[in-house]
């Protein structure tokens, strides 16, 4: 009797684990998930079901679309499901009911699919606020293509449009309204636009930006009653005002589908409730995307719904993983101003504890903000085209140290780093974010590169970068063409041979006990009056001290511009051969004696300075040999070393002169 029951629940086993990985969502995030399950294993069984009449596309470029800024070809081409014996696609066909117990969900026709694994992306639905005269018609949402086919219709009949919402999908309604002259009002009921990436300085720029366009703007005030007996005529404000239109825009906010989860009874709350390997209370389901409240957050963004379900198939795969939450990032063109917040925006929260700098220039539409938390960057707001966005991302996800020049060099520059620095894509750090939307690295659009993608569309199938707003596309193009080696630097064999010598003398004084005072004061060479005699002490310490001056000058010929006296080569000569003289004064002047106190912590630093330049020397002689990115990376090391072995120098100088003379 127990064999059979044996074989009969082996039996259900192995029926169990014969079936597909069910996705129900051809959203983004759903289309996501189904190519990282074929990356993970491409024979894995996968039903996936969509209930919209098209073909799956790219919501995110929906109001390029309505604009005329796109076709239809380029909101598919990154969304094109692979036609393999493995995977069953259901469009137009909608899962009405989940069956947890015999892990089957059912489709609007009545057919019932067995599942091994269910991933929910069931996205959101727009939010309809509860107004008198909601039900007329004329009233339109923007969240998906249908919304986007009855506005196009309607752009050619319409002449007075009001939106409702001032975020990003309500602003780019209004632009893609306005183009046949059309008037176009957006009201909000928020203070300012944008107020969940934007702070109020930042939101005024862009609001102007938008009035140039002829777009009225009304904000701080909502909407009381919809005007029209069958047709919108209008709406009354809160305020009693009147505002006349023929068609009304709402995009007043998303709300997650979570209707099939509560009938399945799936816990939900805001959202689809998951932990942090994106599973429900039930272990064979997942949730992912605008559905999914993970840690009572619901994200309404495209790239935390990349990342969780990256986790989600990772955990179906048995790999240990866990889903900690997403920074909310936004980068994109609104109304053709670039915008960009990530993290904290500073709105809300203590200037006591949330360090807040800014950067704007009058008359222009340029204004950045950084937020700092116990000296770390957290979060960062911008307006207008800003170059160094790739390391403000990475500096926010890793919450990099912000030192007091950066944020000098900010408040006066708007750069936290000096210019030169970063601005080719190949010399981004490996963890630099290329593509917001989908989360792509440098390292990985590089690696792409390196084994065998030669064009941006090759990297884009191989990293899904460019695949959602293509606002990075031009990245890719000069990563592709910017993926080469460090270039020799010219004399590079001289400058190895010198180097080495400077390298091994200044080592040689570090490690060595030094050279002994003369034993004997008959013998005829007396090598030690140079450290005896008074005269000739103060000529070489003076001398160490002028050519630690005049090597301070020659690093001026890197960092000043006004400077440009000789090639650069040259100085780099010059520079070498200053310690090489350092390395016979310090010799002249101590005998290679470390000494005490003051003296041991000069002599240590000036060996060091030495050592480390020597160093520098031979690698920038031998960098061509090295990747371009690797190479800036170890220079960017060496540097700050240097730096900080001279920064006590003068103050040490000082001290002991004062003690020789003083005393």
């Amino acid at each position: 009797m127990n064999t059979a029951v044996h074989l009969v629940n082996e039996s259900i086993r192995q029926t169990y684990l014969n079936d597909p990985v069910v996705i129900i969502g051809t959203g983004p995030v759903g289309i996501k998930t189904l190519f990282t399950l074929l990356e993970k294993d491409p024979q894995t069984q996968v039903v996936i079901y969509g209930d919209e009449p098209w073909e799956p596309y790219n919501r995110v470029k929906l109001s390029s679309l309505l604009a005329g800024e796109t076709g239809w070809s380029d909101l598919i081409e990154s969304q094109k499901v692979p036609q393999i014996e493995n995977l069953v696609q259901h469009q137009n066909c909608r899962v009405v009911e989940i069956d947890r117990e015999r892990n089957t969900v059912i489709d609007s026709f009545g057919r019932e699919q067995r599942y091994r694994k269910l991933i929910l992306a069931l996205g959101s639905n727009p939010h309809i606020p509860s107004v008198d005269g909601i039900e007329l018609e004329n009233i339109y949402t923007f969240r998906n293509m249908t919304d986007a086919q009855h506005l196009m219709a309607r752009q050619v009949k319409s002449r007075r449009v009001i939106v409702v919402g001032g975020g990003v999908l309500g602003l780019e309604a209004a632009k893609a309204m306005s183009r046949n002259k059309t008037e176009v009002t957006v009201i909000d009921h928020a203070q300012y636009l944008m107020p969940a990436q934007l702070d109020e300085e930042a939101a005024e720029l862009l609001r102007e930006h938008i009035l140039v366009l002829g777009i009225k703007v009304y904000l701080g005030v909502g909407i009381k009653k919809i005007l029209g007996d069958t047709k919108v005529t209008g709406v009354e404000l809160r305020n009693g005002e009147i505002k006349q239109c023929d068609t009304l825009i709402l995009s007043t906010g998303i709300k997650s589908n979570v209707e099939l989860a509560r009938k399945a009874k799936i816990h939900v709350g805001r959202g689809v409730r998951v932990s942090d390997t994106m599973q429900t209370n039930d272990p064979d389901i997942y949730a992912v995307g605008e559905c999914a409240e993970h840690r009572e957050i619901v994200y309404g963004l495209v790239a935390p719904g990349f990342e969780q379900a990256k986790v989600a198939v990772a955990d179906i795969h048995k790999q240990k993983t866990a889903y900690r939450g997403s920074i909310m990032a936004t980068q994109l063109k609104v109304v053709g101003l670039p915008v960009f917040s990530m993290g904290r925006t500073g709105e809300g929260e203590s200037k006591s504890i949330f360090n807040q700098h800014v950067f704007a220039k009058p008359g222009s539409q340029t204004y950045r903000k950084i937020i700092i938390f116990r000296n770390r960057l957290v979060g960062a707001i911008s307006v207008g085209k800003w170059d160094s966005l790739h390391r403000i991302q990475e500096s926010i996800t890793k919450q990099r140290y912000i030192f007091p020049w950066q944020l000098k060099r900010f408040v006066t520059t708007g750069d936290l780093w000096p210019k030169s620095e970063g601005q080719v894509v190949a010399q981004w750090p490996a963890n630099a974010i290329v593509c917001q939307c989908m989360n792509v690295t440098r390292g990985q659009c590089s690696k792409a590169i390196t084994t065998g993608c030669e064009t941006v569309e090759a990297v884009m199938q191989k990293t899904s970068a460019s695949t959602v707003c293509g606002g990075c596309r031009p990245l890719l193009a000069e990563l592709i063409g910017g993926a080469v080696q460090a270039e020799k630097i010219k004399s590079f064999r001289s400058i190895f041979l010198y180097s080495l010598l400077v390298g091994l003398a200044a080592l040689i004084a570090f490690l060595s006990p030094g050279v002994t005072y003369n034993e004997s004061s008959i013998q005829a060479l007396q090598w030690d009056v140079v450290w005896r005699d008074g005269v000739i002490k103060q000529v070489t310490g003076f001398s160490i001290l002028g050519l630690t001056l005049l090597g301070l000058l020659v690093a001026l010929r890197k960092r000043w511009k006004r400077f440009s006296l000789f090639e650069f080569s040259f100085w780099r000569y010059v520079h070498i051969f200053i310690g090489v003289f350092i390395v016979l004064t310090l010799l002249m002047h101590t005998g290679f004696r470390l000494g005490n106190n003051i003296n041991a912590w000069l002599m240590s630093l000036f060996t060091g300075l030495i050592l480390v330049g020597g160093v520098y020397g031979v690698f920038m002689s031998l960098q061509y040999k090295l990747d371009g990115v690797l190479a800036n990376k170890i220079k960017g090391y060496m540097n700050w070393i240097h730096l900080l072995l001279f920064w006590p120098v003068p103050v040490l100088l000082t001290f002991h002169i004062i003690k020789t003379y003083y005393f």
